[in-house]
C-alpha cells in the first residue's frame, strides 16, 4: 500500500479532485477494502490484479473515504476537508520469510 498526500488550495480546488476521482473509480469511493485477512492471500492478490489502473501508470486505488477526523463536518451536513486515497504502485508482492508475512507494492 502507498499512501501520498495531495494539498490543494481551496475547497474549490478539493472539490474538484474528489469529484474526479469519484467519477474515474466508482468502485472505490467509500467501500471497506477487504484485505488478506479476511479474504486469503491468493483472493486478495486476483482482486487486485483485476482492479482498474490509473491510465498510464501501475497505480491501482482502492479506497476513497473522508477522513475520520472529519465526522463533526459530515454530521453538520458540511464539505469534508481531509480524505484517505489509498493505492497500490502496482500490484503487490507477497513475501513471506519465516513466521513474517508481508506485501510489498
Amino acid at each position: 500500500m502507498t499512501r501520498a498526500t495531495l494539498l490543494v488550495k481551496n475547497k474549490s480546488d478539493l472539490s474538484a479532485v474528489v469529484s474526479k476521482i469519484e467519477q474515474s473509480f466508482p468502485e472505490i469511493n467509500g467501500k471497506v477494502f477487504e484485505g488478506p485477512d479476511g479474504i486469503g492471500v491468493s483472493s486478495f492478490l486476483h482482486r487486485v490484479f483485476k482492479m482498474k489502473k490509473i491510465p498510464n501508470t501501475n497505480i491501482i486505488p482502492y479506497r476513497l473515504k473522508a477522513n475520520s477526523s472529519q465526522q463533526r463536518r459530515i454530521d453538520n451536513k458540511e464539505h469534508a476537508l481531509l480524505f484517505n486515497f489509498n493505492f497500490f504502485d502496482g500490484v503487490p508482492e507477497y513475501h513471506r520469510v519465516g513466521t513474517t508475512e508481508m506485501f510489498v507494492a
